[in-house]
C-alpha cells in the first residue's frame, strides 16, 4: 500500500555531503532497531518518532538522512539535527525516511481516539489534563499501550471535537448529542485539516462517540462496542492493555 504522508518532512543533518541516499544506486543497510524506529515514525501522522527510540538510534538515522527535526514547529524549522538537538526535541522522518519506511513495509499511521469525560478540572488546563474520571483514565492508559510502537492519541470532545493532548481548554458541561455539541461534519473537517483521513483508527469510548467518529473513519475499530456497562468496558480495556504489552514485549 502506498502511503501519502502528511505535510511535515524533517530536515536532516547538514554538512554531510557524502551521506548515502536512498535515491541513488546505494541503499544504506539498517539495523533491526533502526528499522523499528522508522516503522514507528511512519505510524505517526507527521512522522514523529516515539520517545521510546533511544538517542543512539535517532542520531544514527540522522547520519544517513532518514531522521531530522520536526519541521512543523517554527522553532526547529531549518535547524540542524545534531545529537544535542535530537536529545532535546526528538526526531521526525525526512522525505528519505518516509521512502525507506515504505520500502520496509510501513502500514498506515495509527491513531487512538479517546472520548472526553464528565469529571473535569475546574480551571483551564490542557486537554490531556482536563478529564479526571477513572474510565477516561483507563482509556488513556490503554491508548498509550496500543501506541507503544508509534502513533498519535487524540481526545474527542463534545464541545471542541478532535483535541490534541496539549491544547488548552476550559471546563465545560456538555456531552455528544446535546444542543451545541459538535457535529459529525465538524469533526470530519478537523480530520481533513490534519490530513489523517487514511489513518488506522481505534476509538475507546461509548457508542455516541464512536458514531461521531465513524462519520470520518468508516472502518474504525471500536473494541468497547456492545459492552454491557462501564464495568465490562474497563475489563475489556484491561485485556487490551495486557495483550498490547505482551505483543510489544515479544517484538522486542
Amino acid at each position: 500500500m502506498t502511503i501519502d504522508h502528511p505535510r511535515n518532512c524533517a530536515t536532516a543533518t547538514s554538512g554531510a555531503a557524502d551521506r548515502p541516499r536512498t535515491a541513488g544506486s546505494f541503499t544504506p543497510r539498517i539495523t533491526p532497531a533502526q528499522r523499528r524506529a522508522l516503522l514507528a515514525g511512519a505510524r505517526d501522522p507527521i512522522g514523529l518518532l516515539p520517545k521510546s527510540v533511544n538517542l543512539r538510534t535517532l542520531a544514527s538515522l540522522a547520519d544517513i538522512g532518514y531522521v531530522g527535526l520536526d519541521q512543523s514547529r517554527d522553532v526547529l524549522r531549518g535547524q540542524e539535527a545534531t545529537r544535542d538537538a535530537l536529545d532535546v526535541w526528538g526526531g521526525a522522518l525526512t522525505e528519505d525516511g518516509w521512502q525507506r519506511a515504505r520500502a520496509e513495509g510501513a502500514g498506515r499511521f495509527r491513531i487512538v481516539v479517546v472520548g472526553c469525560g464528565k469529571a473535569k478540572q475546574d480551571r483551564r488546563v490542557t486537554a490531556g489534563a482536563m478529564y479526571v474520571g477513572t474510565f477516561h483514565g483507563s482509556c488513556r492508559e490503554t491508548a498509550k499501550a496500543l501506541l507503544q510502537d508509534g502513533g498519535r492519541q487524540y481526545i474527542l470532545s463534545a464541545a471542541h471535537g478532535l483535541l490534541d493532548l496539549s491544547t488548552q481548554i476550559d471546563p465545560y458541561d456538555i456531552t455528544v448529542g446535546d444542543p451545541g455539541s459538535v457535529s459529525a461534519d465538524f469533526v470530519q473537517a478537523q480530520v481533513r485539516e490534519r490530513g489523517i483521513e487514511s489513518a488506522e483508527v481505534t476509538v475507546l469510548a461509548g457508542s455516541k462517540y464512536v458514531a461521531l467518529a465513524r462519520h470520518s473513519w468508516p472502518d474504525l475499530e471500536a473494541p468497547l462496542a456492545g459492552a454491557g456497562g462501564i464495568g465490562e468496558m474497563k475489563q475489556r480495556l484491561s485485556q487490551i492493555r495486557l495483550a498490547a504489552r505482551a505483543e510489544a514485549g515479544q517484538e522486542r
